[in-house]
């Protein structure tokens, strides 16, 4: 009989040798893989932020946890999650947005960039799409004006990270989405 009961505790001490093994494991790669979302703050960059779970590509907020994001003055709070930055707006409502400067890109004459699948698009700070038309690529409004392009996409990135747009046909577009004329340079 006592060989019986070792035999068996051998195996129990086995077993649970390999539960916490598999345990210790799982708790690396949960570790390692961090928050799903993190929030921007201008004290410590990129921080975890409870409450938030990734759904469809974006980021969803709990309710309770909305009112404690840090707005800036045009009420949007910047996330990080499933590998871009999105806005959101203090109801909730979020929009993932072109990454300019190691985060996320800046309102520009009232309209910021945003993704809409593979394409760039530009939305007012309420998160509401300007004008339906989207672009291969599309840089910021400056006077009234951007420049965008149908067709290019993106280059090798440089030692630094940056990433340049090459090909495509470029042209401008008003804030209502309508080609204009190239502006004189200055």
């Amino acid at each position: 009989m006592p060989a019986r009961l070792s035999a068996a505790r051998s195996r129990g001490r086995h077993v649970r040798f390999l539960l916490l093994m598999a345990g210790l494991a799982s708790t690396g790669h949960a570790l390692a893989q961090g928050p799903a979302c993190r929030v921007l703050t201008e004290e410590h960059g990129l921080w975890p932020l409870p409450g938030c779970e990734v759904v469809d590509g974006a980021p969803r907020i709990a309710a309770d946890v909305l009112p404690d994001l840090p707005y800036d003055a045009d009420g949007l709070a910047a996330v990080y999650a499933a590998d871009s930055f999105h806005y959101v707006t203090r109801a909730g409502r979020t929009q993932a947005v072109l990454t300019w400067d190691s985060g996320p890109d800046y309102v520009e004459e009232g309209l910021l960039r945003g993704r809409i699948g593979p394409r760039v698009g530009y939305f007012t700070p309420a998160l509401e799409q300007a004008f339906p038309a989207t672009f291969d690529f599309a840089w910021p409004f400056a006077d009234g004006i951007a420049q965008v392009c149908e067709g290019c996409r993106p280059g090798t990135p440089d030692g630094e990270g940056h990433t340049p747009v090459e090909g495509g046909h470029w042209f401008h577009i008003n804030r209502q989405g309508i080609r204009v004329p190239e502006p004189p340079t200055p």
